[in-house]
């Protein structure tokens, strides 16, 4: 997937909450029990504090992030994991110089994500990360 196939979204009001996502694998590859999404975060600009419906493995792929999950930082650089659990409000911040890139894996194949504001360009609060 190349940084071309993913969608623009952000908060109106909010210069650092930028992202691109579009989805990894779900139902349509045949999957049965997860899905994922494949995230991109600009320097300086955060993925916004959000729940998900299910249980979320974060895994950075490029770049170095700080995933905030019920109020506790970690910073995760290249190559690593951080779970977080479903329904806890989380957020994730480019914590280097470089654009960081990490996949969002769902322990479900129907996840909800909800966002504390409405994000753009569709005005609303709910996404469906998986396909």
């Amino acid at each position: 997937m190349n940084a071309t196939d993913l969608d623009e979204a952000w908060i109106d009001g909010d210069e650092q909450a930028r992202w691109r996502s579009g989805p990894g694998h779900g139902p349509e590859q045949g999957a049965r029990s997860s899905g994922s999404s494949i995230l991109e975060v600009e320097a300086g600009h955060r993925l916004p504090p959000h729940t998900d419906s299910a249980e979320e493995t974060i895994v950075i792929i490029a770049g170095t992030a700080t995933v905030i999950v019920d109020g506790s930082e970690e910073n995760v650089e290249q190559g690593g994991v951080t779970l977080v659990p479903a329904d806890a409000p989380h957020e994730v911040r480019n914590a280097g110089a470089d654009t960081l890139r990490f996949a969002a894996v769902y322990a479900s194949t129907d996840v909800v994500t909800t966002y504390e504001d409405e994000v753009q360009p569709d005005g609303s609060r709910e996404r469906r990360p998986v396909s």
